[in-house]
């Protein structure tokens, strides 16, 4: 519910989230973005993707069993663990048009519904994979926009014009106490989640403020979302849509702009 924690609460009432919001439209409003820069990004995706594995929408086989971390630019390290970590498309019942997208963004791009994380990277790099990625994530973004009823400047009665209104900062500021309780150890033994599907649904919000590697130490590893997470999962997705923006030239580029996860760079296009 909208405005749960009106402060932040001593009880367990901490540790539920805030808001009925999308992963994606919690990402793009909530965490500490520039002013100007509201717009739906590759994370955003990236946390779809989550998502769908923790719904068993994809399929998600792991074969190493230490927990990885990835650091910065991708290596040889990094790939190993990518060609052990195998996404599978299920696709099974009703999804929502920015899903349904993200799945044929997937199988599209790997040409396939089965394929490793390396796989993907190596795909990342061809520049008719970046242009089909591009145009398919356009189609993602007004996909979430749509669904949400979401732009830069204006979303229900949290953001007009571009600035959080008076509720809009509210609720802005209980989702920074919920990011304490996400990252904090006394909270999270004094609250523990209750279940598997609440430890997921935790760790895909600590996600959407790039805190899933420390909110997973705090619980249990006992889902394919979690294991995922455990070898720095959505941090290679990241890095692989990231690098697809990156390969896309200039004759598919349109007029709009599109920002990377990171804002390391920003690609004109898709308007």
């Amino acid at each position: 519910m909208l405005g749960m924690n009106k402060k932040n609460p001593e009880n367990e009432n901490i540790k539920n989230p805030p808001s009925d919001d999308s992963y994606p439209i919690v990402a793009t409003l909530f965490k500490n973005k520039r002013l100007n820069n509201r717009e739906i990004d590759i994370s955003c995706l990236s946390l779809t993707v989550l998502d769908l594995i923790n719904e068993n929408q994809i399929k998600c086989e792991i074969n190493c069993n230490d927990s990885y971390n990835v650091n910065g630019k991708i290596n040889e390290g990094d790939l190993e663990v990518m060609k052990n970590i195998t996404l599978r498309i299920a696709n099974k019942g009703d999804l929502k048009t920015s899903e349904t997208i993200a799945i044929n963004l997937l199988k599209k791009m790997n040409n396939s519904k089965k394929f490793t994380l390396k796989d993907m990277y190596k795909q990342s790099k061809s520049t008719t994979v970046a242009n089909n990625f591009y145009k398919d994530f356009y189609s993602f973004k007004q996909a979430v926009e749509n669904e949400n009823e979401f732009t830069s400047k204006d979303y229900r009665d949290i953001l007009i014009n571009g600035k959080f209104t008076d509720k809009g900062k509210e609720i802005k500021k209980e989702w920074k106490y919920f990011q304490d309780y996400l990252k904090s150890e006394e909270l999270t033994e004094k609250y523990p989640p209750e279940s598997a599907v609440e430890n997921s649904s935790q760790i895909i919000y600590a996600a959407c403020f790039n805190l899933e590697k420390g909110a997973l130490e705090l619980r249990e590893n006992n889902s394919e979302l979690c294991d995922f997470i455990d070898k720095d999962g959505y941090k290679l997705l990241n890095i692989i849509f990231d690098n697809a923006l990156s390969n896309v030239n200039e004759k598919s580029k349109g007029t709009g702009i599109f920002y990377g996860v990171n804002d390391k760079y920003t690609i004109p296009g898709g308007g």
